[in-house]
């Protein structure tokens, strides 16, 4: 096996793509064409940039050498620098701690490492955050985290705190307070009153993360259509009414999030999009409640962890879920194996399934770049040998045509990060 490696790689991608051909089956494991001088030039690089947190780490806090190294190397980032994979990190602690002696370590060993770094921290946050008086964070709060600020600053917030309200209340009120924020009840309203007719408003779900800045698609209908198809006539930043134009955030539901807007004319098609408004001329009518309900749905379904996404299946009627072999571009093809039936949208119908955009595994986020639905039947025709079940329905609530094609996977899933990790391929998990 061998890699191409080219000179302008940073350091951290060089060690990522080495790592990613180890074949720990051979007697030297490493990909043929790299010599070992060669990787431990590339990591001691590496270390000019983490070496010194990562002995901060090691002498202040209870974790060890190789925990420590694990940690830093695999969370955090350098501007310019890949996040290292765990057979990277594996010939990292190879190189500076054993002078590339032996092989280095496997990405099981690495793992190990990681989940006793994590599971250290964890103990010490939680202690932390129990210390003071009550009501903890856990009580209070859906995911506590640890936020440090100066006692000033503390003092601050405290001061600007209503009644039953906490920090975390403060924080997010007053941010909430220095942005601009229109409803989307109130942008359609606005796009009605300004021009003649209003004929769509919809979220392109087919952009990159979309649900973390939602691209809205304004379609613009009767007299103001021409305007649209007409660009030397009129720009299309003067087809935004300025009190859209100049909002910096966008409110539904409880979601305040930011947001982009274009101007379309109304015959354009809404197929890959999420219609969160329609007049019912040139899309089904959908009213302004009934798409913020949608995009709530869509939103809330777009970050799930295993155990989450498979609950919805298992609610929804899905058979199966797995991932194909192979990554699809720098995430997950994710294959949804369900009866033809079952209805697989973006949000814009009341049952059926959401997929997400993104999957927590264990200690990464795996983005879905394809979701792929099929019948038991063509999962067996097609599909199986080239997909890993990560999750399959218990029998007792599955469809009849899923118990008849015998689907064989966990059927539910595990708690501790390193048996969520044995459920993909390593190709795919080296994506997150």
């Amino acid at each position: 096996m061998s890699v191409n490696i080219e000179t302008h790689w940073h350091p951290t991608t060089k060690l990522n793509a080495i790592g990613n051909e180890l074949d720990f089956s051979r007697i030297d494991p490493l990909p043929s064409g790299v010599e070992r001088d060669q990787i431990e030039e590339y990591c001691y690089t590496v270390e000019q940039l983490y070496g010194a947190y990562i002995e901060t780490i090691r002498n202040k806090t209870i974790l060890s050498q190789r925990e420590a190294q694990t940690w830093v190397l695999r969370n955090l980032v350098h501007e310019g620098a890949d996040r290292l994979t765990f057979d990277a990190v594996g010939l990292y602690i190879w190189a500076i701690g054993r002078e590339t002696s032996g092989d280095p370590l496997s990405r099981t060993i690495i793992a190990e490492y990681h989940d006793h770094a994590v599971s250290k921290i964890d103990d010490a946050t939680a202690t932390m955050m129990h210390a003071g008086a009550p009501p903890y964070p856990d009580d209070v709060l859906d995911d506590p985290v640890a936020l440090w600020v100066d006692a000033t600053a503390r003092r601050r917030i405290a001061n600007r705190r209503l009644t039953d309200e906490s920090y975390s209340d403060v924080l997010e009120r007053l941010l909430d307070e220095t942005a601009h924020t229109i409803s989307l009840e109130e942008l359609v309203k606005t796009y009605q009153n300004q021009f003649n007719s209003l004929a769509t408003v919809a979220v392109q779900t087919v952009r990159p993360a979309w649900d973390r800045e939602i691209p809205l698609s304004v379609h613009i209908n009767s007299e103001d259509e021409t305007s649209v198809d007409e660009p030397n006539d009129i720009t299309t930043s003067q087809l935004i009414p300025e009190v859209v134009s100049t909002a910096d955030m966008l409110s539904f539901s409880n979601q305040v999030l930011p947001f982009s807007v274009e101007s379309r004319p109304a015959t354009t098609g809404t197929d890959s999009m999420l219609v969160v408004y329609a007049d019912g001329v040139h899309h089904e009518s959908v009213s302004i409640a009934d798409g913020i309900v949608r995009l709530t749905r869509a939103i809330d379904a777009a970050d799930e962890t295993l155990q989450t996404v498979s609950d919805r299946a298992q609610a929804s009627g899905v058979c199966a879920l797995g991932v194909r072999n192979e990554p699809v571009g720098n995430g997950v093809h994710l294959v949804l194996i369900a009866p033809s039936s079952l209805a697989v949208h973006p949000g814009d119908e009341p049952g059926g399934f959401i997929p997400p955009e993104r999957l927590s595994v264990a200690d990464r986020t795996l983005s879905v770049e394809r979701v792929t639905n099929v019948t038991p039947t063509l999962y067996h025709e097609e599909y199986r040998p080239d997909t890993t079940l990560i999750w399959v329905a218990n029998k007792t609530s599955m469809a009849e045509s899923c118990v008849e094609s015998h689907l064989d996977g966990p059927s539910s899933i595990p708690e501790t990060n390193s048996a969520q990790r044995e459920l993909f391929p390593t190709s795919v998990l080296q994506t997150g």
